[in-house]
């Protein structure tokens, strides 16, 4: 079971909005041909630099969205990968629809 209010808080961070637009705007297909084997995800590191964060940062930030469920972490050497999980955003947003009757 999600928790709505969790997660409402976690999303009403700036940062935290615009890590989760990015995993869900993210295409493996736009990764160059030789990194497409990494079978897609989000780096760390990309988000340090679009966000000019220091990976401490990152790492507090996506602790907070992976704890509410809607992002799946999968760690790969030193880097570790995000994926938005869909199932727990469209859970959160019907149950949204069903508390506020809209």
């Amino acid at each position: 079971m999600i928790d709505n209010v969790k997660i409402a808080k976690a999303i009403s961070d700036p940062i935290r909005y615009k890590i989760l637009q990015k995993l869900a705007n993210h295409h493996p297909s736009d990764l160059p041909i030789v990194n497409r084997d990494l079978k897609g995800g989000v780096c760390n590191c990309e988000f340090m630099e679009e966000f000019g964060l220091i990976q401490s940062r990152v790492s507090y930030h996506m602790k907070e969205l992976t704890e509410t469920g809607l992002v799946l972490e999968e760690p790969r050497g030193k880097w570790r990968y995000y994926y938005l999980n869909k199932e727990t955003l469209r859970e959160y947003m019907e149950q949204l629809r069903k508390d506020f009757k809209v």
